[in-house]
């Protein structure tokens, strides 16, 4: 028996009709009707049969495909055809199965020149560029609306469906950013409630980077994009804090933590920082977890790949045990291999925490998985991962545009559970909140400060 559909497209023309194409006419329109249906087709073949979760689908996959044949060939634009397959790929709800560069009219989009984040499923106001017209009382003010509609409602409706994520973490960390990006013709108009309890309505225009001063400055916290590989500092009382925002490029990664290392071994405790870790090279996390494996090997990760045989699919017409090759869901598993560590690496033998977020990504998961079952392994202090890691496979579209289809579905070494949709959680739990947020309040780092201190 199949299973239902569990869609509806309800709420397509909304899209289009608030963010809508009628407002740029000019938009490009290169793609024939026979291309459009080339790439949609060539995308859901590779992703029938190397999407790797497509076993976990609530839904079924084929009807999907169907059920957005004419809304694929509606479509009036290159710009809203790619984002109709970026709808189509966020139902299978995978981080690393997306749609990227969707033929974005660069010259007719821009941001609104405020910072939004998001606390406990509620959206903030926590940076404000200072320009004429710019309130500082807007500075940690609760959005409640967006164009009169609930922020709850606006997101569901209008960006979560093109947002690809196995988890709510990773979901509003994506959406919340997109809030701010429409065509420059389309002001942010929003109903606030100030941090006096005064609501407000607020409109700002979306010319962000047309205004964009060399000496911009800004009221609030702007987010620190730290573009270092890694940083490492002391403590007061010699806890060295280890800062690694990415496993990539290898090669740079190497020459900076070798560079690293004589300090990182002089640490009386140590913090390993990956909350912005977005992934990169899984080699590189070995290299880590080397330092802190007191033994000669670990475990790394299990994982499960899609596999597809003609005969069995032929004969999953009259045997039980070949049905999942005939609905294209058959999966085979492969045992963690064992990655052995050279007896002349100095282990870091102190106490160690390790911190985690909803940034904390892919190939640092990676790294997560294989620590996390091991025995007298660091403390793990933050909030839940991203969600999502796995081999993607690249199918290249038209122009500049790819596709990514996630192609394995990496489990804990021992256990063989997934961590897919739901992250991986921290031992302690620590969150901001607003009020630590914009006094600038690192409490997760706080946190395993004191614990470190008190063990």
């Amino acid at each position: 028996m199949k299973k239902k559909l569990l869609f509806t497209l309800g709420l397509l023309g909304f899209y289009i009709i608030v963010n809508g194409q009628y407002l740029h006419p000019t938009l490009s329109n290169t793609l024939t009707q026979q291309d459009k249906i080339y790439y949609f087709s060539r995308l859901w073949s590779e992703m029938r049969y190397n999407f790797v979760n497509m076993d976990q689908l609530s839904f079924d996959a084929d009807s999907l495909y169907y059920f957005y044949i004419p809304d694929v060939l509606s479509t009036t634009s290159d710009y809203h055809y790619y984002k109709m397959l970026q709808r189509f790929v966020a139902n299978f709800h995978d981080g690393h199965t997306e749609i990227i560069n969707t033929y974005v009219p660069y010259k007719l989009m821009d941001y609104f020149s405020a910072g939004l984040t998001h606390f406990d499923e509620k959206v903030y106001i926590t940076s404000i560029r200072i320009l004429p017209f710019r309130d500082s009382t807007w500075l940690g003010a609760e959005i409640l609306e967006i164009d009169n509609i609930p922020i709850k409602q606006y997101l569901q409706d209008s960006i979560f469906p093109y947002v690809s994520a196995s988890t709510p973490q990773h979901k509003w960390m994506q959406g919340v950013y997109k809030i701010a990006y429409n065509y420059n013709t389309h002001p942010f108009r929003a109903k606030i409630r100030r941090l006096d309890n005064i609501e407000e309505t607020i409109s700002l225009p979306r010319n962000g980077e047309a205004t964009r001063t060399e000496d911009d400055k800004s009221w609030g916290i702007i987010p620190n994009h730290d573009r270092n590989i890694m940083r490492f500092s002391f403590t007061p009382d010699s806890i060295g804090i280890l800062t690694i925002n990415s496993f990539a490029p290898e090669e740079d990664f190497k020459v900076k933590l070798n560079e690293l290392l004589p300090d990182i071994y002089k640490a009386k405790k140590l913090i390993i920082d990956i909350r912005k870790n977005g992934g990169g090279s899984t080699r590189m996390a070995w290299t880590i977890q080397e330092l802190l494996t007191q033994g000669d090997y670990f475990l790394n990760y299990g994982w499960y790949t899609r596999v597809n045989n003609g005969v069995r699919k032929a004969n999953s017409n009259w045997r039980e045990e070949y049905k999942s090759y005939g609905n294209n869901s058959a999966v085979e598993y492969h045992k963690p291999d064992t990655i052995f560590t050279e007896s002349t690496i100095k282990r870091i033998t102190c106490p160690v925490a390790i911190l985690i977020g909803n940034y904390t990504f892919s190939a640092a998961e990676d790294f997560l998985v294989n620590i996390c079952e091991v025995p007298n392994r660091p403390i793990i202090i933050g909030e839940p991962t991203g969600g999502s890691t796995g081999s993607p496979l690249v199918v290249r579209m038209s122009g500049s545009t790819i596709a990514r289809i996630c192609t394995r579905r990496i489990v804990y070494p021992y256990s063989g559970k997934s961590f897919v949709n739901e992250g991986i959680q921290p031992d302690i739990v620590v969150k901001q909140t607003i009020q630590d947020f914009l006094a600038n309040k690192d409490v997760v780092l706080e946190a395993a400060l004191k614990h470190l201190r008190e063990h």
